[in-house]
């Protein structure tokens, strides 16, 4: 191997060639200075052709390199390309060197052949390259060729003019639209609307939509209501959450088969007391009895049972997986299932009979499990209440002689409390935020409505469903079916009543916490203190519950199961995305529509926030009672109290397309 070569050599690199001085050579592989000035290691059979020049050392290599470049350019300046490809495509020519004996004749040297390369690579129009031949294109193939760029072009020219035109829609009230850009409205529509995959829509609203401060499809849901091609009372968190309140003729065409489930003849039918929800609800999901055993307490859970109705794979199960969950929006509910099933032949509505998982759980008066049966069965449940309603009897208000369900409801609640106080005293902790919820009249008026989660009826239920959801895991767990756990790593801190009782103890115990995961093994939930944990208490709502449903109807009914572990996590974790984006959906949604109630309602009047966090420019905060976060500006920080205290502010200003809102000391 010599130390310094000098030759200079003409190297591809694919359809892009450049000058180079070879260096070394190694086997083969070559070391080499680029026209750049920048040392490489090359393959040998890059180099094309050997130019008659040869350099003594490294320094001369800038001088020779300009002189050949600009030799090459002057000769690739004069050359007529169409002459060549006629002449080449006549003679079937598609070797370099015939194709530079064709077109200079005589002698040729390196710098023809590299003009003659550089031209073809850089048209591309004319010839295509293999290897490292030119080959002609026919007729046919330069026609459609010419016939894509002018495509292309007039796609490059529309999509520069619709770049241009949403750039100045960002602030326009009303837009006018361009005759050339009426294709591309329809397919912002389509995109929007029908959630068609466009990439050239998305390249193109993306850094616009950045810009304005909004999510892509809040952007376009704004520029088609300016367009007028959507109405002002067009559903705006529905449109932009890409939700389908309206089912498909095929999928409404199934709905339509299926039959009211029908106990056996024989078959006993379980008599349940109550379930227990929201007055809105149409999903019954759940129900609730008990009575004394002897010295026991017998609680018996019903779940619904729409596996009985929704078979795995068929049309509505596949309907259900793609939607993921029921979403609650303020301006309507978006079913998971259809309403036929959903709210009425798998709901546990009073007085009509229904299959239903039945937990069957027998405990002491400390509330400790001592045994629990699960199998499906016929119920039927007495008497549908409301939390509200039940928060009253519950009360020391009510009497045992007003209603024959007082008594029950008491005793599920004391046995309720010794449940939560057994989790508690195993780690659990009770992280709670004020919460509520918002209503839209058909005549546009907003209701806010506080939620005390806290509250008696609500304690009750929660955990009920807790219990049922646990010992559906410990069953699956100890008779090793496969399943997916929801687990929890204990937090970083210990969390005590005294933080959690601190001004800012919800926003300190956030950051100690570790997220819930789906795991194939049972494992602790530290937050619930529970040793395994699942979820299927919401079948009617929740997909991943329906799931695990199925799996734990097939063991207990000694059928083959429905899904392997790759199969469960697989759907669990489709089941668990669109869950995750429809609960996004939800709180979007809540947090513009109370934005507009404080523009309607709070303008001028006193709030109360709760001083979180310095943030550039003031505070961030917390809106009471809401909960809501928010922005305090404010200069002067020696003028505010320290953080964790209540100040009194007013509002600033509200902007419910980017959701921000920025209160001032009042």
């Amino acid at each position: 191997m010599s130390d310094f070569e000098g030759q200079i050599w003409a190297m591809h690199d694919n359809d892009d060639l450049s000058f180079v001085c070879v260096l070394q050579r190694n086997k083969n592989k070559v070391r080499v200075l680029t026209d750049k000035g920048r040392e490489q290691n090359v393959s040998e059979d890059k180099l094309l052709w050997q130019h008659p020049l040869k350099v003594k050392d490294s320094s001369e290599w800038p001088n020779a390199v300009r002189r050949i470049s600009q030799a090459v350019m002057g000769i690739r300046s004069t050359m007529d390309i169409r002459l060549l490809w006629e002449s080449a495509l006549e003679l079937a020519v598609s070797e370099m060197d015939d194709l530079a004996d064709l077109y200079f004749g005589g002698e040729i040297g390196t710098e023809q052949l590299a003009a003659i390369w550089l031209l073809l690579a850089e048209d591309r129009l004319y010839f295509k390259r293999k290897l490292r031949a030119w080959e002609p294109r026919t007729v046919q193939q330069l026609d459609e060729l010419k016939q894509q760029r002018e495509r292309e072009q007039q796609r490059a020219k529309e999509k520069e003019l619709a770049r241009d035109w949403l750039k100045q829609s960002i602030r326009a009230e009303s837009l006018t639209l361009p005759s050339e850009l009426n294709a591309f409205a329809d397919r912002l529509d389509a995109w929007l609307l029908r959630g068609d995959n466009d990439k050239f829509i998305e390249e193109l609203i993306d850094p616009v939509a950045e810009q304005a401060k909004q999510t892509p499809r809040e952007f376009v849901f704004d520029i088609l209501q300016k367009l007028r091609r959507l109405p002002d009372n067009a559903d705006r968190d529905v449109i932009i959450a890409g939700l389908k309140p309206e089912f498909s003729q095929v999928v409404q065409e199934a709905c339509a088969t299926v039959q009211l489930w029908q106990p056996a003849p024989q078959q006993t039918i379980t008599p349940l007391l109550c379930s227990i929800d929201d007055e809105d609800t149409r999903e019954v999901d759940d129900a609730l009895s008990i009575q004394r055993d002897g010295d026991r307490w017998l609680v018996q859970i019903a779940i619904a049972d729409p596996a009985t109705l929704i078979h795995n794979g068929d049309v509505l199960d596949r309907e259900a997986m793609r939607r993921g969950t029921t979403v609650y929006l303020p301006t309507q509910t978006v079913l998971m299932i259809p309403e036929r099933i959903s709210c009425d032949l798998a709901s546990l509505n009073p007085n009509v009979v229904r299959s239903s998982i039945v937990l069957r759980i027998t405990l002491d008066d400390d509330a400790t499990v001592l045994d629990c049966q699960i199998s499906r069965e016929a119920i039927e449940v007495r008497y549908r209440l409301h939390y509200t309603d039940v928060d009253h009897y519950l009360s020391d208000t009510a009497t045992p002689e007003d209603h024959d369900w007082v008594m029950p409801l008491r005793q599920l609640f004391d046995v309720a409390k010794k449940l939560q106080d057994k989790r508690v005293a195993a780690g659990a902790f009770n992280l709670q935020r004020p919460e509520y919820k918002i209503s839209i009249s058909p005549d546009d008026h907003i209701e806010v409505t506080l939620l005390d989660r806290d509250s008696p009826s609500r304690l009750l239920v929660a955990e009920m469903m807790i219990l049922a959801n646990h010992l559906a895991a410990s069953y699956a767990s100890r008779c090793q079916v496969p399943f997916i756990y929801r687990v929890q790593e204990p937090p970083t801190e210990t969390i005590t009543p005294e933080v959690l009782a601190e001004p800012l103890g919800f926003y300190k115990v956030i950051k100690w916490l570790k997220p819930s995961t789906l795991s194939l093994h049972p494992g602790q939930h530290s937050g619930l203190g529970l040793s395994v944990y699942s979820q299927l208490s919401s079948p009617l709502r929740r997909f991943a519950d329906l799931v695990m449903q199925r799996q734990l109807l097939a063991h207990l009914l000694g059928e083959t199961l429905p899904y392997d572990q790759e199969e469960l996590l697989k759907v669990l974790s489709t089941a668990e995305r669109t869950a995750r984006e429809a609960k996004q959906a939800e709180s979007d949604a809540k947090r513009r529509w109370f934005i507009e109630y404080l523009n309607r309602e709070w303008q001028n009047r006193p709030l109360e926030a709760l001083l979180i966090s310095p943030v550039r420019g003031g505070y961030k905060v917390e809106l009471r009672p809401w909960g809501v976060e928010a922005f305090l500006g404010s200069s002067d920080a020696a003028s505010l109290p320290p953080l964790g205290s209540v100040v009194t502010v007013l509002l600033d200003k509200a902007k419910v397309k980017t959701g921000q809102i920025r209160l001032r000391v009042g």
